[in-house]
């Protein structure tokens, strides 16, 4: 020790004797130091973007998220005019049943036509019935229930259910007096009415699921069951149904079934942890088979879905 202080100056210790202390004698405060420098590390990691990013990603991606999800859907109907002939009165796609010509020529229905309809003395005949029937859009309801695996993929079913009203012009000639040789014509209105009810079973998936806004596309099979409410006329106001009498007295109702496929995209809107909804549109290949009628055709619906199952454990 005495040499090392001998001179005048401080001497330093070799670097060769000192890994030979730390080496011998100081091996706890070496793997004090090394565990500190771990520590430090892992804690610089444990708060880097890089590993924030890695677990956000697969606590929303990739974490399962088995979970039930059900609620509403409202929306528009818009059924194509292939079927709407079915109540157009001519009986061709009927099978030769509820025309208008013998609807109207029932003796009773004659007999309120000639006694209340001021264009009809004594006679009158069919004129041309219509010839471009189609359906005004109808109201879609329905609920919507399935089970969700993770943000991305889901198995949905559907239950919709909308009443669809077909309706167009049709003429009457009458023996009413006219100033040329022409006869009267009365035009009348024919329409009818008929529900549906569809059922869906079919998948879903979500894109872009870290934003607000996810795009998702759908699809699927389907069930398509019409049942015929009515099928009128109405002539200056007084109504006559042109459906068979035993339908009339007895309250039948015609029926079809058909099954099909469906697709459909939209957009689910993330309003807040509690609550969001869907909005988007689909378009089924479906057979309706109305009367004589079995041409797979387009039906097409708008829709908006409330989420509830979000709603109901939010509050």
């Amino acid at each position: 020790m005495k040499r090392f202080f001998s001179n005048s100056r401080p001497s330093f210790i070799s670097h060769k004797h000192c890994i030979s202390v730390v080496g011998k004698l100081c091996f706890p405060g070496r793997s004090i130091f090394g565990i500190l420098i771990m520590l430090v590390s892992l804690n610089a990691y444990a708060g880097s973007p890089s590993r924030d990013l890695a677990l956000k990603n697969y606590t929303v991606e990739d974490t399962p998220t088995l979970r039930w999800v059900y609620g509403l859907s409202f929306g528009a109907y818009f059924a194509h005019p292939s079927t709407a002939k079915y109540y157009d009165g001519s009986g061709e796609h009927s099978d030769g049943e509820h025309t208008v010509e013998s609807a109207l020529n029932r003796y009773y229905n004659r007999d309120r036509l000639i006694a209340n309809v001021e264009e009809i003395i004594e006679e009158f005949e069919i004129g041309e019935l219509p010839q471009n029937m189609r359906y005004d859009p109808g109201l879609l309801v329905g609920f919507y229930g399935g089970l969700k695996f993770n943000r991305s993929f889901a198995v949905l079913g559907e239950f919709n259910y909308t009443r669809l009203t077909a309706a167009d012009k049709f003429t009457i000639y009458t023996d009413k007096f006219t100033s040329t040789s022409e006869p009267y014509r009365l035009l009348s209105d024919i329409y009818g009415v008929e529900e549906r009810i569809e059922l869906r079973l079919g998948f879903q998936y979500t894109l872009f699921t870290s934003s607000y806004i996810h795009p998702f596309i759908e699809s699927g099979l389907n069930i398509t069951d019409t049942k015929i409410i009515e099928n009128r006329v109405n002539v200056s106001g007084i109504e006559f149904n042109i459906r068979e009498i035993r339908s009339e007295i007895y309250s039948i109702r015609d029926y079809g079934m058909g099954f099909g496929i469906y697709t459909g995209v939209g957009l689910n809107f993330e309003v807040s942890d509690s609550f969001s909804f869907r909005l988007g549109g689909s378009v089924s290949l479906s057979q309706i088979n109305l009367g004589l009628n079995n041409e797979v055709k387009p039906q097409y619906n708008l829709f908006l879905r409330l989420n509830l199952h979000e709603i109901l454990q939010g509050s």
